[in-house]
């Protein structure tokens, strides 16, 4: 009997071994569309109410497409905050890590009515997911015009396919028209855009232009387009599906009020520390230079004798976290001059995020 039970076996454990077993799936294009702009916002007492916002902009990601190629249900993204007596969002902090940086610096520039402050506000943004696939010209262009200088190259070729722009050689431009903007920009924290589609006939001129998507003030997106129609490209074959987007640009929101850098000394500090160089360039985060937030930050730290700065503590930072990151960031790429007879202890210094001015230049 153990003899044939091991003949069993012995025939049993090939099969086993080359058992189909199903590969993973990949990863498939898609756009996370968010709802309205709430026009107010529950907090831990009452409602905050928004005065001025900006809609949370599409943006274009890889995910999973759900058993049978259907799109994924509606996910809810959640957000917590506080709002100060000047109406500014602060303590703004995401449930879920992976949410993008693009969200929160939007959610900062809002403003809400000043002279009633509040904590524990909660704001759920109800995200719907489309296969890429599935998505209609508006919804990509709106994505190409969030993403502005970071957009996929899925998203590229996506939008080529509608046409045959996109086809190698490119027409290459003779004369490009470009809008002069400036009256549409720095005014708010919502700013005009449009995206539009055009053809290109075989002499080299601009043919079939169509908004397909505007926001803001229509006279933005019908300076757009004249200026479309005034661009000449080289003749050649003519070409169909081409697509360009344009946006003013967003006024700046500042910061809220830091308190004194002071107030964070301890009697044990040793810190004679007057000044220390700060780089010419400032790791700003990226996502709310984009959007011109303001911030700061306070840190605490050490200078060893040889003037390495460590032991960076952030406390205290607004309107989130992403500025403390900031700071001690470029804190550790800081080197002073220390005293020859040792370095210092609990050095309290405040970091300031500032967007200057827009100029004549920056257009």
């Amino acid at each position: 009997m153990r003899g044939m039970l091991l003949v069993a076996l012995a025939f049993l454990t090939p099969a086993i071994a080359h058992a189909d077993i199903a590969p993973p799936p990949k990863p498939q294009p898609q756009i996370v569309i968010y709802g309205p702009t709430p026009t107010a916002v529950t907090c831990g007492k009452g409602q905050a109410r928004l005065i001025e916002g900006a809609p949370v902009p599409p943006r274009a990601q890889q995910g999973y497409i759900q058993a049978g190629g259907q799109a994924p249900s509606p996910v809810t993204e959640r957000y917590a905050f506080g709002v100060d007596a000047d109406g500014r969002v602060i303590d703004l902090k995401r449930e879920a890590a992976w949410t993008p940086d693009s969200q929160a610096a939007v959610i900062a520039s809002w403003r809400f009515a000043p002279g009633a402050p509040a904590s524990d506000c909660k704001l759920p943004l109800i995200a719907t997911v489309t296969p890429l696939e599935l998505a209609t010209p508006a919804q990509m262009l709106q994505t190409q015009i969030a993403e502005w200088r970071n957009t996929p190259a899925y998203l590229r070729k996506a939008l080529d396919a509608r046409g045959n722009c996109g086809q190698t050689p490119r027409r290459r431009p003779q004369n490009i028209a470009y809008p002069d903007i400036r009256p549409f920009g720095d005014r708010t924290v919502d700013p005009a855009w449009a995206g539009m589609t055009y053809d290109i006939d075989a002499d080299g001129a601009v043919r079939n232009i169509k908004i397909v998507t505007q926001h803001g003030e229509p006279a933005f997106a019908d300076l757009a387009a004249a200026s479309i129609a005034e661009s000449r490209f080289m003749s050649g074959s003519p070409r169909t599906g081409c697509h360009a987007v344009f946006k003013a640009g967003v006024k700046a929101s500042p910061a809220a009020k830091r308190p004194d850098a002071a107030s964070f000394e301890r009697p044990t500090d040793a810190c004679k520390l007057k000044k220390v160089p700060l780089p010419e360039v400032m790791p700003y985060p990226p996502a709310f230079a984009e959007r011109r937030v303001g911030g700061w930050a306070i840190v605490r730290f050490d200078v060893a004798p040889w003037g390495q700065i460590g032991s960076v503590e952030v406390l205290a930072s607004q309107p989130t976290p992403a500025f403390g990151g900031a700071a001690v960031d470029l804190m550790q790429r800081i080197k002073i001059q220390a005293p020859p007879n040792g370095g210092y202890r609990g050095c309290v210094m405040p970091i300031i995020y500032a967007t200057p001015a827009v100029v004549d230049e920056d257009y």
